[in-house]
Order: structure tokens, then sequence, then C-alpha cells
């Protein structure tokens, strides 16, 4: 919510300000700086609708509705979009029933576990999601996969990573668990 409250006063809100300062002054005496003024305006608006977009995302995401596996997608198709993250899924087309709430855990926890690599890794890592349901149990695995360049002993696993999952347990009364082997981790979270 933090980062939310900075992006928003960051963005949103310094672009609502700019346009209205525009608005407030003069007009211009020529058509090219008329011209020069519209274009100006035209990709603030834009940026004011991508930000807005990106927050109503994150209160309430797209898909939460409909399935798990589409909420997820269009979660990391957002992130292929915006980052250079190296980003594969697996997603299957069935889904069983899921709770909005659960979903909505799930896609916090994705986010962020995301936001921490993406933030605190200063290698660029491959990144891999795939979901899972059988009958009684799902699963979400995030294989995390380091360049061979890359020393492991210097990258450490984020205390934040760590908390994050222990509060995804509690609130989702679910597993999780990782484990390291050459160059890659692979995190669990199993309901």
């Amino acid at each position: 919510m933090h980062q939310e409250g900075e992006a928003i006063r960051n963005g949103v809100l310094q672009t609502t300000f700019f346009m209205r300062r525009h608005l407030e002054s003069p007009v211009p005496s020529s058509t090219e700086t008329q011209h020069k003024l519209d274009k100006r305006y035209l990709e603030s608006i834009e940026k004011f609708h991508d930000s807005l977009k990106e927050l109503s995302d994150y209160l309430y995401p797209a898909y939460i509705d409909e399935s798990l596996p589409l909420a997820i997608q269009h979660l990391l198709d957002t992130w292929k979009n915006r980052s250079s993250l190296n980003l594969e899924y697996e997603l299957p087309t069935e889904w069983g029933d899921e709770a909005c709430e659960r979903i909505h855990l799930v896609l916090m926890l994705l986010e962020e576990f995301l936001h921490t690599y993406v933030l605190e890794v200063t290698k660029n890592p491959a990144v891999c999601v795939k979901l899972k349901q059988q009958t009684t149990l799902s699963e979400l695995m995030i294989q995390v996969t380091y360049p061979e360049e890359s020393n492991l002993t210097d990258i450490k696993t984020s205390d934040d990573i760590f908390h994050l999952s222990r509060t995804i347990e509690t609130l989702l009364k679910a597993k999780c668990y990782y484990h390291r082997r050459h160059q890659t981790e692979t995190w669990y979270l199993r309901w």
C-alpha cells in the first residue's frame, strides 16, 4: 500500500497537477506552440490513464472473479510489458472454483515476490511460474534461475521473501517452502 501510495503521489497526482496548471495558463499565440502543447497534453493523459489502470488492477485485479489462471496470466503479462524480466509461465486452461479472497492473496504473493526479486537481485534472473491443480491440492511454483556467471553465495534470499511466505501460509492456510539447486531457486505454495 505504501508503494502504491508513493506511485500515486509521484505519478498520477503530479500529472494532474501539470495538466491543471497548463489549463490555467494563457492560450499560446501560435498554432505551432499550441500543437506542441496538445501533444504534451495527450502524453500526460495517456500516462494518467495508464497509472489509473495500474492502480485499478492492484486494488481489484483483472479476472479475479473468473479464474486464478487468467488473473495470474494478466499479472505476469503486465510484468513482462513493464520490465526487462525474463518471465515465462505455464498455466492451466481449466480451474476449479476458488474464493475471490484466496485469488487476491495468491496474486499479492506473486506480485510481492516478483517485486522483491526484481528490485533486490542484481543479476537478471529467468523466472518461470507454474500453476497446477489436482483433486485436493493446488500448487503455485515460482522458479528463479540465475545466469551461469552469477555466484549464488553472493545472492542471498531476502528476509522479505521468508516473511512474505510465512504470512501467506497463515492467511491461506497453505504450505510454502523453497529449495536451491545449482543456479536455481524454486518456491512452492501448496494449498
